[in-house]
């Protein structure tokens, strides 16, 4: 009995970490932090992310993947975006959830592929296995995308900006939801909350530089590309911090790019934005040592 009780508590804890490795943080403090925002947003697009990273978890357990890696929330975080994902643009029902289930498989497998090519997956799973899913949604009628609920009005809201920026990570529109998460981040690391935050006032300001909607902005569209890249890049040395500003600005311009062709972005510009700038940061090292 307490060998199974011990299997259940620890299936909890991968789930969770899963949760909050979305941001890359492998702590479950963090995934509950997360699990709870989430809720105060939408409690059945909350249940959809953890099913997500339940399933994404369960499948990697299922088909024998690094034991550590599960532990670590490695292959949680792409499915539990599935969840929030389609929960987000489809609305977050009980017919829903064996796509998320089936989307959250899948990116797992395309993980752990990528993973084994020694490439750096980031979220590109779950932008993957999204996109195929919604082709298939608008290809069969099967399901219709909600309108975005954008807020209203031509000023701009500094704090709910900011803290949407975080938030709309994993499709989160409340300020108090993307509060809790970087508060939640910066307990467990707090350079990595420092550029969180700075990382979503640089796409709010560089978004109303370029005359981008307000409404837009104010709803965080803009900075959660470029909080993810922050994240991704961040440290302590001046070379962190320049290369965290160029990977935020090279999202946001991929963002625009994207969403100017009419595909749903997801979190597609981090993803390149990251490959380009650890190619770039890579070339550039090889190059400073070969002098």
């Amino acid at each position: 009995m307490d060998k199974h009780i011990s299997i259940v508590i620890q299936s909890i804890k991968n789930t969770l970490i899963g949760l909050a490795q979305i941001m890359l943080q492998p702590s479950v403090g963090v995934g509950m932090v997360f699990l709870v925002g989430s809720a105060i947003n939408s409690v059945p697009l909350a249940i959809l992310g953890l099913i997500g990273s339940a399933a994404g978890t369960l499948t990697a357990v299922i088909f024998g993947f690094s034991p550590k890696d599960i532990r670590n929330g490695l292959f949680g975080f792409n499915g539990a975006l599935v969840g929030f994902g389609l929960g987000y643009f489809y609305s977050p029902i009980l017919s829903l959830v064996i796509f998320v289930l089936l989307g959250a498989s899948a990116s797992t497998i395309i993980m752990q592929y990528m993973r084994l090519k020694g490439w750096q997956p980031f979220t590109f799973p779950f932008v993957i296995t999204t996109w195929l899913i919604m082709l298939l949604f608008t290809a069969t009628g099967s399901f219709e995308i909600i309108p975005w609920s954008l807020g209203k009005g031509d000023r701009l809201n500094f704090m709910q900006a900011v803290f949407r920026g975080t938030g709309q990570v994993f499709f989160q529109e409340y300020a108090v939801t993307g509060l809790l998460l970087v508060t939640a981040i910066t307990i467990n690391n707090w350079v990595a909350g420092i550029f969180t935050i700075g990382a979503s006032c640089i796409g709010m300001l560089v978004a109303l530089s370029f005359g981008l909607p307000t409404d837009a902005i104010n709803l965080g569209l803009f900075g959660y590309n470029g909080v993810l890249c922050a994240i991704a890049f961040a440290g302590k040395s001046l070379r962190d911090i320049i290369t965290a500003l160029v990977a935020i600005l090279l999202s946001f311009l991929i963002y625009c790019g994207v969403i100017y062709i009419g595909i749903p972005a997801l979190t597609f510009p981090f993803v390149l934005a990251a490959w380009i700038t650890f190619w770039g940061r890579g070339w550039l090292d090889k190059k400073l040592s070969m002098r």
